[in-house]
């Protein structure tokens, strides 16, 4: 599969490396005043519009927070809901609190929310989080087991449970309420609570509820689906094999869930099975492509050269196909072959990409100045196609850094920025090449940047928390923002090896063990290694550190953070 390499390499899967921007004055005052009176039509309207005993209190709270003072924070948030009413403020007040460990102002905010707004959707799973922090898991058991059986209400129940740190809690309020007489039987909430019980480490719970899923819904593709990759994940890979090939029996399989069943085999090992499961779907773009990839995964050539004859031969030509066809001929290393099908394509976005991919035919063929030229035509072009173009600056930056020339490589983002100003990719790529240099500083504020613009973003979150846990010392910061992007992503691999991390940084190493397990459970990434191995040796479990090592060494043994975790701890 060399040969389709990511044009995208420098986008690295929510990890990378963080900032630390300092908002304006306008920033500061909008996020505030904007959040508690939206139905104001401008900021000024809303500040004018607020008592001094709200408005100077929710200032002070908005500059504390953006100086990362969030006890304080939350102390002045408390008292502008106390002088107003509305409940809105009060929530942000609890919320703030919760997110500052500052439980006695948590909980003064929940009251006055409650006070203002006694039938808030929010304030179960809220009093339920507070109910945790404090170590009540029997009051809040028994919140979130009463929020389970409201329309609705297992989905907040989930996100309470997987934004908890304290794992062993929500691990074991997970398995009560799975048992209880309200859970629902429907198939979402089963599988939600799978994954749930998968982050938590209940590998157990998650086979139960698998099995559940599958015996309550025999004909659902995705409980087969993900019973499948359950039974892979604990290690029985027979048992996913025959969730798999129950799947196949079923009558009718969207592309969807065939895309799903390949994707299970290949991480069983089996990419020509995945390739093969593919074979009967028709001549549908998106099934081509990744029949195409597997069997250039699995180096089955006899296979990729017969689907290039029947692909040449069909009589489908147009623009789509033609672009396969050059990918498949790359493959086959097939580079005359390729650049024909590219070059015949006048038109659209196929165009375009394949421009992109005559540039890496051109690099590879030792033709480095025509690779630039054509990326820089494509730069200049009249496409409509802004992430091909912003690939294009992407491409160019990449194989410039690959030649060293460091300069010329971050120029090329600062004029993909010149044309799509704060576009994220090309953000995240500058960030990582300013961290890769040593500039922590300016990645971090490339990161702040990217969260600043989407404050959801998991990938962002944890690439700031990250990196501000890994390159500097601001651990108290970066807690709360990789717990934020682990709520919304919770079965992301790089983002628990991140909680992990920052948690033995904060001397908190047992509970950073069960986190960098997972993760290593999820993805075998050198990193990952080098943490857990790290952990592991500071807990005395030397002889597991050193076998999880030589596992991240095989992996990838030029792997910064593994070498130096080699070179601290073993002779």
């Amino acid at each position: 599969m060399a040969a389709l390499i990511n044009i995208g390499a420098a986008k690295r899967s929510g990890r990378m490396h963080s900032p630390r921007r300092r908002r304006g004055l306008l920033a500061v005052l909008l996020g505030g005043l904007l959040a508690v009176a939206p139905l104001y039509p401008s900021s000024a309207a809303a500040a004018d519009a607020l008592p001094e005993a709200v408005l100077f209190p929710l200032l002070s709270g908005e500059f504390a927070l953006q100086e990362g003072r969030h006890g304080e924070a939350a102390g002045h948030y408390l008292q502008a809901a106390r002088a107003s009413a509305d409940p809105r403020l009060a929530e942000r007040a609890a919320r703030v609190a919760l997110a500052a460990d500052a439980d006695a102002l948590a909980a003064a905010a929940i009251e006055r929310w409650h006070a203002l707004e006694p039938d808030a959707a929010g304030l179960a799973p809220t009093r339920a989080t507070l109910a945790l922090r404090a170590g009540d898991t029997v009051q809040a058991a028994q919140a979130l087991e009463r929020l389970l059986v409201e329309p609705g209400g297992w989905e907040q129940v989930v996100r309470v449970l997987a934004a908890e740190h304290r794992a062993l809690a929500a691990a074991a309020i997970t398995s009560s309420l799975v048992d209880s007489a309200g859970f629902p039987a429907e198939l979402e909430p089963t599988l939600a609570f799978g994954s749930l019980s998968v982050r938590l480490g209940q590998s157990g719970l998650a086979r139960r509820l698998a099995q559940r899923a599958t015996d309550l819904h025999p004909e659902s593709a995705r409980a087969w689906l993900w019973r499948a990759e359950v039974e892979r994940r604990h290690g029985d890979a027979d048992a996913a094999r025959v969730a798999l090939d129950r799947v196949r029996t079923l009558p009718t399989l969207e592309p969807a869930m065939r895309l799903a069943l390949a994707a299970q085999l290949d991480a069983l090992g089996a990419p020509e099975a995945a390739a093969d499961a593919l074979a009967s779907a028709g001549a549908d773009g998106q099934l081509l492509a990744a029949r195409v990839a597997y069997l250039a995964r699995a180096e089955a050539h006899d296979k990729l050269e017969a689907l290039y004859v029947e692909l040449d031969g069909d009589g489908a030509d147009t623009a789509e196909r033609r672009y396969l066809l050059g990918q498949v001929a790359e493959v086959l290393q097939r580079d005359e072959a390729a650049l024909g099908w590219y070059r015949s394509i006048d038109d659209g976005v196929d165009r375009d990409r394949a421009q992109l991919r005559i540039a890496v035919l051109h690099d590879r063929a030792d033709q480095f100045e025509a690779a630039l030229a054509t990326l820089h035509a494509l730069q200049h072009s009249d496409s409509e196609n802004g992430e091909v173009l912003v690939d294009a600056y992407l491409l160019e930056s990449e194989l410039l850094r690959r030649r060293d020339r460091i300069e010329q490589s971050a120029a090329a983002l600062d004029r993909g920025l010149g044309v799509f100003e704060d576009e994220p990719q090309l953000l995240y790529a500058r960030a990582l090449a300013h961290e890769r240099h040593g500039r922590i500083d300016a990645a971090i504020d490339d990161l702040q940047r990217l969260v600043a613009l989407d404050p959801d973003n998991p990938n962002a979150l944890n690439a700031l928390g990250y990196t501000l846990a890994d390159r500097t010392d601001r651990y108290n910061e970066a807690l709360p923002l990789i717990e934020r992007a682990l709520a919304l992503d919770p079965d992301n691999a790089a983002i628990l090896d991140s909680l992990g991390w920052v948690l033995h940084k904060l001397g908190r190493s047992s509970e950073a063990l069960l986190h960098l397990r997972r993760s290593f459970e999820l993805a075998r990434d050198a990193e990952v290694a080098a943490h857990l191995g790290e952990v592991l040796w500071l807990l005395g479990q030397r002889d597991e550190a050193r076998a999880v090592w030589l596992v991240g060494g095989e992996i990838d043994q030029g792997n910064r953070a593994l070498r130096a975790a080699l070179e601290r701890y073993t002779p």
